[in-house]
Parts: C-alpha cells; sequence; structure tokens
C-alpha cells in the first residue's frame, strides 16, 4: 500500500514539472536563485593632479635632454636616449663577430669625460606591443581604387582579421636604447650660471652621443639621437603595455593637452614598477 502511495506521488510530480512547459503556461510560483554577490569598491578612482612630467620624476627637459629630481640637491642627474636599430649577432660570420666585439670595447673605452668624469651607460630593451599601422597604410590609402568585390573582401576579411591579430598576439615588437646618464656636484658647476649650466651638460651629451654613434655606426647598425618627441614616446610605451600602439600615440601628440595619454590611459595588466624605473638602473656599463 505505502509503495503505492510513493508511486503515485512520484508520478504527480513527474506530471506537474512537465505539464506546465508543454502548455505554455508559468508555474503558479517562482523560483528563487541565489545572486551572486559582487564585490565593490567603496573608493573612487582618486584624481590624478599635476603633469606628467612631475609623476614620472622629470625635472625639466632641453630638446634631446632630460634632468630628473634628485633628493640630494647637491648633485643634477640629467639623461638623454639613443634610439637604435638591434644587430643580429648570431647571424654574423666569426669575423664580423669579432669585429663587432671589438667596436663595442671601442665604444666603452672611449666614454671618457676627463679625469675622474666617469660616465654611465645602460642598454634599455623596451618590449611594445606589435603595430601594423605603418604597414597597413598604403592599403588604407588605396582603397577607393579597388573594384567592388576587392573591397568586401578587404572591409569583411583582411581589415577584421588583421586587426584581430594585432590585439591577440602578445608582446612582439622591441625597441633598443642607449641610456646616458650624467651627473653633475656642485664642484664641477662652480661659478656656472643656469644658462651656461645647460650648455656644458649639452655639449658634454653631444660628445658622448657621438661616440656612441659613430661605434654603433662602425658595427654596420643605425642610431638616432632622441629628441623631445622620440623621448615622450619611450615614455609612453613604458607605461601603456597593452593598449599602447604608434597610431594612438600620434594622435595623442596631436592633442593640445598630453597629461592623458601617459597617466590616464586604459592599461589591462598592472604595470611593473620595474618598468617606470628601467631608466634608472638597468644594464648599466661604468666606464673611466
Amino acid at each position: 500500500m505505502l509503495t503505492n502511495l510513493v508511486m503515485i506521488l512520484m508520478i504527480g510530480v513527474v506530471v506537474f514539472v512537465f505539464a506546465f512547459p508543454v502548455m505554455g503556461k508559468p508555474y503558479p510560483f517562482k523560483f528563487k536563485s541565489k545572486k551572486k554577490k559582487v564585490k565593490r569598491s567603496g573608493q573612487e578612482t582618486p584624481k590624478i593632479e599635476g603633469n606628467f612630467q612631475e609623476l614620472l620624476g622629470i625635472k625639466a627637459i632641453y630638446g634631446d635632454i632630460v634632468e630628473l629630481e634628485n633628493e640630494k640637491k647637491a648633485v643634477r642627474n640629467f639623461q638623454g636616449l639613443i634610439k637604435v636599430d638591434d644587430i643580429n649577432y648570431l647571424l654574423r660570420s666569426l669575423n664580423e663577430q669579432r669585429q663587432t666585439d671589438l667596436a663595442f670595447e671601442t665604444l666603452l673605452a672611449q666614454l671618457n669625460l676627463g679625469p675622474g668624469r666617469e660616465v654611465n651607460v645602460g642598454i634599455h630593451i623596451q618590449s611594445r606591443p606589435i603595430d601594423l599601422s605603418e604597414q597597413l597604410r598604403p592599403y588604407e590609402e588605396n582603397f577607393s581604387e579597388l573594384n567592388p568585390v576587392a573591397q568586401r573582401y578587404a572591409e569583411s576579411m583582411f581589415f577584421p582579421y588583421m586587426g584581430y591579430w594585432q590585439q591577440t598576439v602578445d608582446e612582439y615588437d622591441y625597441q633598443s636604447y642607449f641610456r646616458i646618464d650624467l651627473k653633475y656636484n656642485d664642484a664641477l658647476l662652480d661659478g656656472l650660471d643656469e644658462q651656461q649650466i645647460i650648455m656644458k651638460v649639452r655639449n658634454e651629451y653631444n660628445r658622448v652621443a657621438s661616440i656612441i654613434q659613430r661605434n654603433y655606426n662602425a658595427m654596420g647598425g643605425q642610431s638616432t639621437i632622441c629628441d623631445e618627441y622620440l623621448l615622450y614616446e619611450a615614455c609612453y610605451f613604458a607605461v601603456n603595455k597593452q593598449t599602447a600602439s604608434l597610431e594612438r600615440f600620434k594622435k595623442m601628440m596631436e592633442q593640445e593637452g598630453i597629461l592623458s595619454p601617459f597617466v590616464t590611459g586604459k592599461v589591462k595588466s598592472s604595470v611593473n614598477a620595474d618598468e617606470l624605473d628601467s631608466f634608472e638602473g638597468e644594464g648599466e656599463v661604468h666606464a673611466v
């Protein structure tokens, strides 16, 4: 008897569960589902005040030379960058590798600004997201000259695929720099006014930069002394790891206010503090 009652109840439950969906009617009651608790931060994003130079520790920019903030008031720290194209050392013959080594040894030996004047040179390799804007520019400029079939293919297949590939590929492009650090204490600047100090720094920086360029060219490479624009570019890619692009940087530099590109850009991953400090102490080479 008890078994029959249990069977009748089970049949009734099954009929109840499936009857309403079959008839297209809602259940007489609603099933309550547990809502996931969303943790929200009570703190709003703090407002960033000041210009990007102060936030990056830049005291002033004199064309192709940057003066950095220094806790030691008695020492003034100036810095410049030389942008270089990488040399594929492993693809060179044994004789070419020896010549490259000799040119680099000569470079270090000639870094001299006088007795007791140490020149600090750092090698900075900056990783960047892949950027195809320059390669795609000819296709975009000639788009109007294509026939309708080719235009539909470009709009539906070519450009979307290249854009998707560019966004999904991990860090691909790399840019290398020679970083030149010049430090001056009160004894070196005694009796000089501000204009004479900047002139002295520029002359010594140009002397060191020309030594690096001459010897790097002897290695078979190409180099460029970074002007103010290229210094901004290096800072931009140092703090924007995944959302940065050369095309976006150019558009930002055309705007009047350049605070937001360097400070408030969207960064998908947390910025490593070492990246912001990489110009300060990465791969230093000391020569007397």
